[in-house]
């Protein structure tokens, strides 16, 4: 039996004089380690070493270390618990998954980076290998997953981040395929799982944009469709361009074929469309899906209030979510209070000037990939407090007929252009012309209050991401 599994309960008793000796713990934490400590010998006493009523006791406990950064007391505790579980349970049942998955947690803490991804490893293989039962936890369980693979894209080795972010790939895809068996081929529910992948393509881009080992690691873990060597800027461009192309016609065809047909649905799919082509420079076609899903949302019944009211201001790109209608993407921007602010201080504005000023915020969401947002959205996944900036800037009416190269503009209606910082950077490393240079690269999607994009003023509020120490 494994040396670890049998770490006395004492030892881990005595690590909470130790605990309040190496930092500062209030009372309360302290009690409760210590009562999490005294559960597991009392339940050691009723039942012995090795009885399946330890598991969740030994859990307990090492919560309470983890809470105290006690790190290797906790995985000798998640270790014991880990192999009374196998012993009661066998070697590969679902019955450990949660304890593995804390493990993970754990040495992610500590950045015991080798560890974690050795129980990752093992737990993406187990997906694989053993048979699960096929409902939406096993989703969640992706997801979770998915969730720790980014964490490790931020704060691994930079030569292993790449590695986390193919991980991604393969996860987000798995999910893709149970979902598809769990709902069906055509159904609806497959939108927002389509509609991450979408996402992390986009990563990969900004990625390989970004240059050195963050391009490297792009370079190396983006399915190379039998390619030989690695990629080429413009050839990984327009591979990735396709790809989400294709991801999005698969989530129109959702809405527009079957008994879910819904034309609502497939006209923001095509909104969408128009995004992706904003984002990859295809300015004009950009302009023309734009107008075409406006004029598709109204030929579906929506009302011009809400059409009003949803296209009244412009958005950062890429959009968090996939939303199949105007109603949930309003819901959602007043689910948040920010968007709620930031709308109610543009609608106050919008009936005394001509061109109000929009107020956005945006957060990045690592130091490799700057100018890009989480790309999961499943939990707080920041990088420690990020530094703030303000801007101001406006985006085009038109798009101009001068050619950079092909499908590039100088300037276009997701563009910003007369970029003033008004506020921050003090003492930062990042100079000013490299801050307004990062509010260049980002794409906006229009203001567009008839279906068609007007001049905007924009306020943005920059989150920069900060390093880890």
């Amino acid at each position: 039996m494994c040396r670890k599994q049998l770490t006395p309960v004492w030892f881990l008793v005595m690590s909470s004089f130790a605990v309040a000796q190496a930092q500062p713990a209030n009372d309360q934490v302290l009690r409760a380690l210590d009562s999490a400590s005294a559960l597991v010998e009392a339940t050691e006493a009723d039942y012995g070493r090795h009885d399946m009523a330890l598991v969740e006791p030994l859990e307990q406990l090492a919560n309470q270390l983890m809470t105290l950064n006690q790190f290797d007391q906790a995985d000798a505790t998640l270790d014991r618990a880990l192999q009374i579980t196998r012993l009661h349970r066998g070697l590969h049942t679902p019955a450990q998954l949660a304890l593995i998955r804390k493990r993970i947690d754990n040495f992610s803490n500590q950045q015991a980076w080798a560890d974690a991804r050795e129980q990752m490893d093992y737990l993406f293989s187990f997906y694989l290998r053993v048979p699960v039962a096929l409902q939406e936890t096993l989703i969640d369980d992706f997801l979770a997953l998915a969730e720790q693979h980014l964490r490790g894209a931020k704060e691994d080795t930079q030569i292993e981040r790449g590695r986390h972010l193919s991980r991604i790939h393969q996860i987000n895809q798995a999910i893709i395929y149970t979902a598809r068996q769990l709902y069906g081929e055509t159904s609806p529910e497959l939108a927002p799982h389509l509609y991450r992948q979408v996402r992390h393509i986009y990563l990969f881009k900004k990625g390989f944009d970004e240059g050195g080992r963050t391009r490297a690691n792009a370079n190396f873990y983006y399915p190379l469709r039998g390619q030989t060597f690695g990629w080429r800027k413009k050839q990984f461009k327009q591979t990735s361009y396709t790809d989400g192309l294709w991801l999005l016609a698969q989530i129109e065809r959702l809405y527009s074929e079957g008994d879910s047909a819904d034309p609502i649905g497939q006209a923001m799919a095509q909104l969408y469309r128009a995004d992706w082509q904003m984002l990859y420079d295809y300015a004009a076609e950009a302009k023309n899906n734009y107008e075409s899903a406006y004029a598709a949302l109204q030929d579906a019944g929506v009302s011009q209030r809400q059409l009003n009211r949803f296209f009244s201001q412009p958005r950062v790109l890429p959009l968090q979510r996939f939303h199949s209608s105007v109603a949930a993407a309003i819901g959602s921007d007043s689910s948040t209070a920010e968007s709620s602010q930031n709308s109610a201080q543009a609608s106050a504005q919008a009936s005394t000037e001509a061109m109000p000023t929009h107020r956005l915020s945006f957060e990045e969401w690592s130091t490799d990939y700057p100018t890009t947002s989480d790309p999961l959205l499943l939990a707080d996944t920041a990088q420690g407090d990020p530094d703030y900036a303000l801007f101001e800037f406006s985006l085009p009416n038109e798009n101009e007929s001068t050619f950079l190269y092909k499908h590039r503009y100088k300037q276009t209606i997701g563009d910003a252009y007369d970029v003033r910082l008004l506020d921050g950077f003090d003492g930062l490393p990042l100079g000013n012309e490299q801050a307004m240079a990062r509010i260049e690269q980002m794409r906006f999607r229009p203001r567009m209050p008839e279906g068609v994009p007007v001049e905007s003023q924009i306020r943005l509020q920059y989150g920069i991401a900060v390093a880890a120490d």
